[in-house]
């Protein structure tokens, strides 16, 4: 879906990378996205993709929300993601639902930062109340 998006609107350089990023973001989920490229230069120009997530999997059932960013770059394109993703559950309990080999990196301000096992990016784990918010990010990298 997402290099579908992407080859409407012209887009050539990072439309892999734009498809691996979106097939990451939105794995499990049901999903609706919108891509976005400068109109006059696709090519030459990050692209956008915002997509909403609606998850009915064990350990998650309920709506998230997520961005992928690609930018052509020398040598090829970089681009990230963002997922975000509310739980009932509090930040002590979602722990346990990291990937195997996750570890805690940092603490940011008081919110708990884990780099994620398997090479999967990061998660910030931030408590509302006595639910939690996890933020995930990850980026990569391709060449031409």
């Amino acid at each position: 879906m997402f290099q579908g998006q992407a080859a409407q609107l012209g887009v050539k350089s990072c439309a892999g990378l734009i498809a691996q990023l979106g097939d990451s973001l939105t794995q499990g989920a049901r999903f609706t996205a919108n891509t976005q490229a400068q109109k006059n230069a696709p090519n030459d120009h990050a692209v956008q993709a915002v997509a909403g997530l609606a998850y009915d999997a064990p350990g998650y059932q309920g709506k998230a929300a997520g961005i992928v960013f690609t930018a052509p770059t020398r040598s090829g394109c970089e681009g990230n993601l963002v997922r975000v993703a509310p739980f009932t559950q509090s930040c002590q309990d979602v722990v346990r639902l990291l990937p195997k080999g996750s570890v805690l990196t940092a603490d940011l301000s008081g919110t708990p930062l884990y780099t994620l096992g398997s090479n999967q990016g990061q998660a910030l784990l931030v408590a509302s109340g006595p639910a939690c918010v996890v933020v995930t990010v990850a980026s990569a990298m391709a060449g031409q």
